[in-house]
């Protein structure tokens, strides 16, 4: 019984832990791929969900009244493109950063 209950338990952290890996897999994205992706390919979508949701994150992390963002409509995506057009030695996770600290 211990045997299946631990094989169960070992199998459960294991599908854990690849949904973190795919949850945090664009944060770790250079923004020279990133670029050159937006340049092949276009307007990457998940990033571009991904911004959104680091967003949504960090505003309720932080506690920030950001509501300034979806009152102007403000394009994270483009916003992100362009502190990466920059700055390309950052990640697309130092990059959102700059963005959302630099958003009044």
């Amino acid at each position: 019984m211990f045997k299946n209950f631990t094989a169960v338990l070992t199998c459960l952290m294991c599908a854990t832990q690849g949904a973190t890996q795919t949850f945090f897999g664009h944060s770790n994205t250079d923004c020279v791929e990133f670029l050159k992706y937006n340049e092949t390919t276009g307007v990457d979508t998940f990033v571009g969900n991904w911004i959104e949701g680091y967003f949504s994150g960090r505003i309720r992390e932080t506690g920030r009244d950001l509501q300034i963002v979806n009152d102007l409509d403000i394009p994270l995506y483009d916003l992100l493109h362009k502190t990466c057009k920059t700055d390309p030695t950052l990640n697309l996770h130092e990059a959102a950063d700059i963005v959302y600290v630099s958003i009044p």
